[in-house]
């Protein structure tokens, strides 16, 4: 998506204070009030979306209670159309003169924009803007409000709002929205749900006034089906402290452009044009769609109140046995921020229905349970300390394979940033199955000089043995095992620390580790591996190479673009931006990929695995595009 820099229109308003805009067929009308004590709304309209008239007829507003609204209390007004008539949202702050008065997010209608009527009024929270789209095809109202995070909910009527917020989107750490996300408004096209957003910044005399944009899916607005990676639209404006804040009041759909709108503390409104062009070509070449996103997303959800995944159930193992159960070994924290491992299992690999209620694996001391006297950092969960999952240690990021009659798990045994080893485990399948959950004593099969993380087994020998995968960078490393059940020795990874530079003029800038046990393919070994973008390093992303059947540290492919981007509010609503996957199983034609959304939950997404392959070697830059190593 190419950022417009489009010419900026200052326009000085001499009469009231403009509020909000709307485009009404061929013109734009502009809500405001008068710089009365005790102003009142009036309307004025533009051909242009620049130069406005007057409407001389009168604008009213009444309360639930049927009196006229205190305007003066009001701000952050937003104007939207259904087939029937308007919609207007807006903030009332606070009357001192009500005895427990609270912030409140109201909302009215009206039939012809001159007679408004409150249908609803909700507790405003963290949320200082807020816009509603009319859904025809749903006949429901769709509101989407900001805050710590963008939130959606739905309603029938205006007047009842049953649903919670859903968090929907927030700031993306070293991307231009970093910081505060203000809601501009909403529209329907032909694509989904358009809502635009504010992202600028002030520096020193100057605002950089920056839009965002997402689109969301029309048959399910709570799901963003893209999202802008740089600026719709972006402008720099001297800025001084009488015409700061500068603040969105909205934007219009005019001859075939959007117009932005934003405000000055002196009354000025900045005026900008865009065509509302998004999702071009040139991203959709980027990020092709290559994994659909299981609509009942996420599978595994933390548990309100539970001693134990109250905080985060993520990163999970799978395996499918030989009656086509499949079984979830997820990756549970909670609020004392040690992570164990969470059962789960299904017949249709997306409903989980049957979930152990107590952990089904309890690190030990030496073997992931840390000691609370050499504590580095508080004892409890702690995500803005314990960046990966909010655990301080624990069982961590398991990954399980079924070999001849046993099931073999590797987890990282987190004791504190010093003591971060790879442990190995082991369970004979008949209890496994059976829910007899006696796994063999864990052992330590990592150097206790490294910091590791991300270590595989391959789900068959090769060569008649068994081999472990404990780096993709810069070479891919395999160490062969004559027998995991009696080995009894250390690996030792030349792997660097944390993030390692990608290949030349990969998409993946900096490789985080692999992902799921590979999968094998007729083209040999699939393994996908977690990677950040150059210019969004602040996201993991899934990617995929083949490596070649008998020498699988021999790379015969490598995805030129990331195959799964965390774009949904359930990878985003923990630690924002990540999908981090770690099972796979391949039932009929396609492969089940299972990942943990923003250190939080359990997502699964499909692909079908011939199409995949198919593309892989054909290079398809339309859909999946793989290209030779």
């Amino acid at each position: 998506m190419k950022k417009s820099t489009s010419k900026i229109h200052k326009v000085k308003i001499l009469e009231g204070v403009p509020l909000a805009v709307l485009g009404v067929s061929d013109d734009v009308v502009l809500l405001s009030k008068t710089k009365q004590a005790s102003p009142t709304l009036f309307l004025s309209w533009s051909n242009n979306g620049v130069d406005f008239v007057k409407d001389v007829k009168k604008v009213t507003l009444k309360t639930l209670s049927k009196k006229p609204e205190k305007i003066n209390l009001c701000y952050n007004f937003s104007l939207s159309k259904t087939p029937n008539g308007f919609v207007l949202t807006y903030f009332r702050k606070v009357n001192l003169k009500v005895k427990n008065s609270k912030e409140k997010l109201v909302v009215a209608r009206s039939k012809d924009l001159h007679k408004w009527e409150v249908k609803s009024e909700r507790m405003a929270l963290d949320s200082k803007h807020a816009t509603v789209v009319y859904d025809k095809q749903k006949d429901k109202f769709e509101m989407y409000r900001d805050g710590l995070f963008i939130k959606n909910q739905a309603s029938y009527s205006l007047s009842v709002w049953k649903e919670k917020p859903s968090l929907l989107f927030t700031s993306r750490v070293g991307q231009f929205d970093a910081g505060d996300l203000k809601v501009i408004g909403s529209t329907l096209t032909h694509e989904g749900i358009v809502v635009l957003y504010d992202a600028s910044v002030e520096y020193k005399t100057k605002t950089l006034l920056q839009t965002g944009a997402v689109i969301v899916d029309i048959n399910n607005p709570k799901r963003i089906v893209w999202r802008a990676g740089m600026p719709v639209w972006q402008g720099v404006v001297d800025s001084k402290d009488d015409t700061r804040p500068i603040e969105p009041i909205g934007f219009a759909v005019l001859s075939k452009a959007f117009v932005l709108y934003w405000l000055t503390e002196d009354g000025t409104l900045i005026i900008a044009k865009i065509p509302p062009v998004f999702r071009e070509a040139e991203d959709a070449k980027k990020h092709p769609k290559i994994m659909d996103r299981y609509h009942g997303n996420p599978v595994i959800v933390p548990i309100v109140g539970s001693s134990w995944e109250s905080d985060g159930t993520f990163n999970p193992a799978v395996v499918e046995d030989d009656e086509g159960v499949i079984h979830l070994l997820y990756r549970a924290v909670g609020n004392d921020g040690i992570s164990r491992i969470g059962y789960a299992k299904s017949k249709d690999g997306k409903e989980f229905g049957n979930r152990s209620p107590y952990p089904v694996y309890e690190p030990t001391r030496g073997y992931g349970m840390p000691d609370g006297s050499k504590a580095m950092g508080p004892m409890s969960y702690n995500p803005y300390i314990y960046t990966s999952g909010g655990g301080w240690g624990g069982a961590e990021d398991p990954r399980a394979v079924i070999i001849g009659d046993r099931v073999y798990v590797v987890y990282t045994a987190f004791e504190g940033w010093d003591s971060m080893r790879i442990a190995l485990t082991s369970i004979s399948i008949e209890d496994f199955k059976a829910g007899n959950w006696v796994w063999k004593k864990p052992k330590l099969i990592s150097s206790p000089k490294n910091r590791s993380k991300n270590w595989l087994i391959f789900p068959e020998k090769i060569n008649g043995k068994f081999a472990i995968l404990h780096s993709i960078y810069p070479k891919v490393l395999v160490d062969y095992v004559d027998d995991l059940d009696t080995f009894d020795d250390i690996i030792h990874s030349p792997r660097p620390e944390g993030p390692q530079p990608g290949p030349k003029n990969s998409w993946a800038y900096l490789l985080k580790g692999s992902g799921p046990p590979p999968v094998k393919t007729e083209l040999g070994w699939l393994l996908l591996y977690h990677a950040l973008e150059k210019n969004d390093t602040g996201k993991y992303r899934l990617g995929a190479m083949i490596l070649d059947e008998s020498d699988p540290t021999k790379v015969l492919y490598r995805s030129e673009h990331p195959i799964l981007s965390p774009d949904m509010h359930y990878e985003n609503d923990g630690k924002p931006g990540v999908v981090y996957a770690s099972g796979t199983v391949v039932r009929g034609d396609d492969l089940y990929v299972y990942y943990g959304g923003g250190d939080k939950v359990v997502c699964v997404a499909t692909t079908p695995l011939k199409q995949f392959l198919k593309y892989l070697v054909t290079g398809n830059a339309k859909s999946y595009q793989l290209k030779k190593a």
